[in-house]
């Protein structure tokens, strides 16, 4: 049975994306004026937006959906290659995808096991 507390409404939801986007705009008027100019440029990147995009898709589904790790590894494929000197994206997008199905597989057959046996 799910606790109440655990339930996120569609107005916590709005409110922390809110807060996200707050947070990406002040930093990115910060590193545009000068006013942090030691603020890293992949902090405010559009790999690292798919990331944020993923967990909190991920946060609202409870993580149970593929679609936020998905998110979260492509732009973390991405984002490494503007954090780690010499990695090129292209190298890295066919094992992350092969890693990310094989975690798939084996954790949403195990996720149908366990309610084949509980039903």
């Amino acid at each position: 049975m799910k606790s109440e507390n655990n339930i996120q409404t569609p107005r916590q939801g709005k409110a922390t994306t809110g807060i996200i986007f707050l947070l990406l705009g002040v930093f990115m008027l910060a590193k545009t004026t000068g006013l942090a100019a030691d603020i890293p440029d992949w902090i405010i990147s559009w790999p690292m937006l798919l990331i944020i995009i993923g967990v909190l898709s991920g946060i609202n589904h409870q993580f149970r959906r593929p679609g936020a790790y998905f998110m979260i590894a492509i732009g973390g494929v991405f984002l490494a290659e503007r954090i780690i000197p010499g990695v090129q994206s292209h190298d890295l997008i066919f094992p992350v995808i092969l890693l990310a199905l094989g975690l798939h597989l084996i954790f949403s057959k195990k996720l149908c096991n366990k309610a084949a046996v509980h039903s």
